[in-house]
């Protein structure tokens, strides 16, 4: 059990964490200042250098959390009994629901990453981090022999991960991109290429 100062500290970082969320989705990443957040968040400037640099530690914050959220994706369905393409298509699923629902929200903050991430270099380490959640899928599925084994399973999770990272760009970029249908080709087009009966062609 966790001690009330510390509740007391994930709820302050929750809080701040929201708002940005709510005023990134609602005035965009470069029209939301520090103020902004604070006064939405209900605490001081102090405060909010207390847990963050800048807005850019921010959105790696937000960032982590959206990691967070898919190693639980993960978590869930490696406890479900399904077939490898199954799990595929549903982390495919995930992000085009998730679309759907925050489509504002989703176009900033990858916009945003993408262009902190080439500044920073932060990227290569939450790339690395994705692709270990996905290594998890491509392993078990070579222990069903589900996977083709031409390749390292590292690569096939950088390329499952490739194909979802360019379809995000596609839809970020255009306004009219119909996401559930293009996730749900894309996550066949990378099932079918990682599939055992490609391996033994």
């Amino acid at each position: 059990m966790i001690s009330k100062r510390e509740q007391n500290k994930r709820d302050t970082n929750e809080r701040l964490l929201s708002a940005a969320r709510t005023l990134f989705s609602a005035k965009g990443f470069a029209s939301t200042t520090i103020d902004d957040i604070v006064v939405r968040a209900e605490v001081s400037r102090a405060t909010f250098f207390n847990y963050f640099q800048g807005k850019d530690a921010v959105l790696e914050a937000l960032h982590s959390d959206h990691l967070d959220q898919f190693a639980a994706l993960v978590d869930r369905l490696m406890e479900t009994p399904m077939s490898t393409v199954d799990r595929i298509v549903a982390i495919f699923e995930d992000f085009a629901v998730q679309a759907v629902k925050h489509p504002r929200y989703l176009r900033m903050v990858t916009t945003e990453l993408e262009r902190d991430f080439a500044a920073s270099g932060a990227g290569a380490s939450h790339d690395k981090r994705f692709h270990v959640e996905l290594l998890r899928i491509v392993t078990v599925g070579l222990e069903a022999g589900e996977v083709r084994t031409d390749y390292p399973p590292l690569f096939l999770a950088q390329m499952i991960g490739g194909v979802y990272g360019t379809l995000v760009r596609f839809w970020r970029q255009d306004a009219d991109y119909d996401v559930v249908v293009e996730f749900g080709r894309g996550a066949q087009f990378v099932a079918e290429s990682i599939s055992a009966t490609k391996g033994s062609a």
